[in-house]
């Protein structure tokens, strides 16, 4: 091929690829405020409302693409309003949040992004904080990000066709967010230190949480009814205090790896185990209990182990 043929190759490619009804649009576009419509993108702090037309429209593709125009951190509050999808695309997709990282937020009520094929996606480092937004019927991931230092609070995942939350990177958060009936794993860590608060997932057709990478601290966290295990972990340097693991249809807490710490963790009525930690440097600091495990014919069943010894804490009540 050559060079004027490989040129108008690149050409189509590069048309092809870009949305080509796509506009800038935000509050501040050199100094005009332009609505947003499905597909735009967002190049500066950005309050969503009843103007704009991604509000009213049912997208074919993304809902809205996140790309600063300069260094500064880009603010997008969705105040409330509904993005749709028709099963394609990405409800948001952070391309480029400034030099800190985008926040995309909504105030006052809650937004919602439902029909989309995934709902809020970020695979680099310009997501600082998501929070106060309902996901709802996606055709695979309800949040899929990566990046250090990133926030995740107060979100919802209904409906979502593989994963609730998928977090991957180092030193994020996962603050009181819920994720109900995801067709695969209500959340899916991954990466070193994340720090997860408060979350809750139900009714996922696996695991609740499974947890990989290493050095994550997981705090007060509910995983009711999902199909496999409640908390599944391979990984080390983990701690696990004040879960909640219960009526999941395999194991409650389950996992092997090295330097875990549990504490004040409760595992009952799982259909097989419920708390079984395996691997070196194993701690049992204290409150870990189990009781009622094993309904699925499983008279073996153990209630609570961790590194190959009884929970000190007994069974639970």
């Amino acid at each position: 091929m050559n060079i004027r043929n490989a040129a108008a190759a690149l050409a189509v490619h590069i048309f092809f690829a870009l949305p080509v009804a796509a506009k800038l649009c935000g509050d501040d576009v050199d100094g005009a405020d332009v609505a947003c419509a499905c597909g735009d993108i967002v190049v500066s702090d950005l309050v969503l409302g009843d103007g704009d037309p991604v509000t009213s429209e049912v997208c074919d593709g993304d809902g809205l693409i996140l790309r600063a125009a300069s260094l500064y951190v880009i603010t997008v509050n969705l105040a409330g309003q509904t993005l749709r999808g028709n099963g394609r695309g990405h409800g948001i997709l952070v391309m480029y949040g400034g030099d800190r990282g985008a926040r995309v937020i909504s105030s006052p009520g809650r937004a919602t992004l439902a029909g989309f094929d995934s709902g809020v996606v970020c695979s680099g480092t310009d997501l600082q904080l998501l929070e106060g937004i309902d996901v709802r019927d996606v055709a695979t991931d309800g949040v899929r990000v990566r990046g250090p230092g990133l926030q995740v609070r107060d979100v919802v995942v209904n409906d979502a066709g593989r994963d609730g939350f998928a977090f991957s990177g180092r030193e994020y958060r996962s603050i009181n967010n819920r994720s109900h009936f995801s067709a695969r794993h209500g959340f899916m860590i991954m990466g070193h230190e994340g720090i997860l608060s408060g979350n809750r997932a139900t009714d996922s057709g696996g695991a609740g949480f499974l947890v990989s990478g290493a050095d994550h601290a997981i705090d007060d966290c509910h995983a009711v009814a999902n199909g496999k295990n409640g908390l599944e972990v391979v990984a080390g340097g983990v701690a696990i205090e004040r879960c909640t693991v219960e009526w999941n249809g395999a194991n409650g807490i389950e996992g092997h790896g090295a330097r875990w710490r549990l504490a004040d963790n409760v595992a009952q009525s799982n259909g097989g185990d419920g708390i079984r930690a395996r691997g070196v440097g194993m701690v049992d600091a204290g409150g870990n209990r189990g009781s009622g495990n094993g309904y699925l014919a499983r008279s073996d069943a153990v209630q609570c182990l961790i590194g190959g010894e009884p929970c000190s804490g007994g069974d639970a009540p």
